[in-house]
């Protein structure tokens, strides 16, 4: 029996049009509920619909479902934008429409959810039709994840530094903290993923973490919400470049966040050997650059993995 359903804020009369019809053709929020065996008394009444996002590849809903007993479960609802999507560059799992990638992503979240719970949502399945005029429709649901990106906490704590209601040493310890914590998150992406594929764009954006109301502990654990281009035969070497690319190659960040990131997820031991071992192709990759530009800019990098 479909869920009664009602929508908050402004949505898109197309994306209404999307989950009215998976919700009465194919029963979508209760089959969603099953897979991620969420078990409350009661069959679910009513389900709420508010927009969480509308940038970016697909248009994001939070979606709050109210059961018999007067329990609530929040899920996520996503949509895909009308225009083609494409998702990996590999040619092992390259995907070409849509479908295939919401296919592959429901792949990828029971995958990640069995190697790495908790570090991406888990699905609550996938659903395809065409309209009568043969137009192709998607909804995607997802587990809800509460928290802040970790990016929007970095802005936080720099504007209370710069307020003066943050000292400079507490400052600086949750920014290295906060670092650490990302690129430790997708360190375990790439372990997860048998050490082959990495994200396109590892950025504290698509981090999410539990905000704590110390001033210098941390949460000790991210989610990643979002993943962009998945790169295939995506060795350590690449792992630590694109790493470096987006959190700096400052030496602070390079002793203080990208390496240790990598060894608390690698092991100490096991890390420092599999980063040295990296040396010659991240050698020989930054003198080809030097050629190009004229200054070699992996250079810190470089002397940072010596000295492990």
């Amino acid at each position: 029996m479909a869920v009664s359903l009602r929508w908050e804020h402004n949505a898109l009369p197309r994306h209404i049009d999307v989950i009215k019809t998976a919700n009465q053709q194919d029963d979508c929020i209760v089959d969603a509920l099953n897979r991620l065996e969420v078990t409350p008394q009661g069959p679910p009444m009513e389900a709420v619909f508010a927009p969480l996002a509308s940038g970016g590849a697909m248009a994001v809903y939070k979606l709050t479902v109210t059961f018999a007993k007067g329990q609530s479960h929040p899920l996520v609802c996503k949509i895909p934008h009308e225009r083609q999507l494409v998702y990996t560059s590999g040619a092992e799992r390259q995907v070409n429409t849509t479908q295939e990638l919401l296919d592959y992503l429901v792949r990828l979240a029971d995958h990640l959810a069995e190697r790495a719970p908790g570090l991406f949502p888990r699905s609550g399945g996938v659903w395809h039709w065409q309209t009568p005029e043969g137009v192709p429709c998607h909804l995607l649901i997802e587990e809800f994840i509460p928290g802040i990106s970790i990016e929007r906490m970095k802005y936080a704590d720099e504007e209370s530094w710069t307020n003066d209601s943050m000292s400079t040493e507490v400052y600086f310890q949750r920014r290295t903290a906060q670092e650490r914590l990302a690129i430790a998150t997708f360190v375990r992406l790439w372990d997860a993923l048998d050490r082959r594929q990495f994200t396109s764009d590892p950025s504290p954006w698509n981090l999410l973490v539990q905000p704590h109301e110390d001033d210098t502990d941390m949460p000790q654990t991210a989610t990643i919400i979002d993943l962009h281009s998945l790169e295939e035969d995506a060795g350590l070497s690449y792992v630590a470049q694109r790493l470096a690319a987006v959190y700096g190659l400052r030496q602070e960040v390079l002793d203080n966040a990208l390496l240790p990131g990598i060894l608390d997820v690698l092991g100490q031991d096991e890390g420092r050997e599999l980063l040295r071992a990296e040396l010659p192709q991240l050698e020989a990759e930054a003198k080809l650059a030097s050629q190009r530009l004229g200054v070699s800019l992996q250079q810190p990098l470089l002397n940072a993995i010596r000295a492990l």
